[in-house]
C-alpha cells in the first residue's frame, strides 16, 4: 500500500496540532505569568503544618479533655490562585476517629479557627503535576494553638 504525499502532510498537521495544544495547555496551567505572587509572609503562625505523606492524616496534639487530633490537607493552585482544604478528626473510645472540622477552598492567607484547637491559616499551595489529569498536592498551613490545645512534640521541632 502506498501513502501519497497529501495524506503525510495531513499526518504531520494533526501531530504538530496535538503538540501545539499541549504544549500551549502546560505553559497556561503551569507557568503563567499572572500566578498568585507569593510576597511577603501570608501569616505568622507559629507552627507550620505540611503533611509529608498526603494520603494520610497526621497527628496534631490533644485537646483539653485528653482525645487525639489529626489533620489532613490537600493544596493545588487553581487558575493561578493558591487554594487548598484541610480536615481534623478527633480520636473516640472505640479507636475510631470522628470529623472535629474541615475548611475548604482556602486562598493564600486565609484563616480559619477551630475552637479548642487553634488557628490555621493558608501560607501556600503546591499542585503535583502530571498533564492532563487534575492532581491535588500539598499545603503549608500557619498554626496558632488554643492555650488549652495540646501540641504533639515533633509537630514543634518541624517534623
Amino acid at each position: 500500500m502506498t501513502v501519497n504525499p497529501p495524506r503525510k502532510r495531513a499526518v504531520a498537521g494533526i501531530l504538530a496540532l496535538v503538540f501545539a495544544v499541549a504544549w500551549t495547555y502546560a505553559h497556561i496551567a503551569y507557568a503563567w505569568p499572572w500566578k498568585e505572587r507569593s510576597t511577603g509572609n501570608a501569616c505568622t503562625g507559629k507552627y507550620y503544618l505540611t503533611p509529608y505523606d498526603k494520603q494520610r492524616s497526621f497527628s496534631l496534639g490533644t485537646l483539653a479533655d485528653g482525645r487525639a487530633i489529626y489533620m489532613g490537607s490537600r493544596g493545588e493552585v487553581y487558575m493561578g490562585h493558591d487554594v487548598a482544604s484541610f480536615g481534623l478528626s478527633v480520636s473516640t473510645d472505640t479507636d475510631s476517629t470522628d470529623p472535629l472540622a474541615h475548611a475548604k477552598n482556602l486562598h493564600r492567607g486565609d484563616s480559619t479557627t477551630v475552637e479548642g484547637v487553634g488557628t490555621f491559616t493558608l501560607k501556600e499551595a503546591h499542585s503535583d503535576i502530571v498533564w492532563f489529569t487534575p492532581n491535588p498536592g500539598k499545603a503549608t498551613f500557619c498554626f496558632d494553638p488554643d492555650p488549652t490545645f495540646t501540641i504533639y512534640d515533633y509537630a514543634q521541632q518541624g517534623h
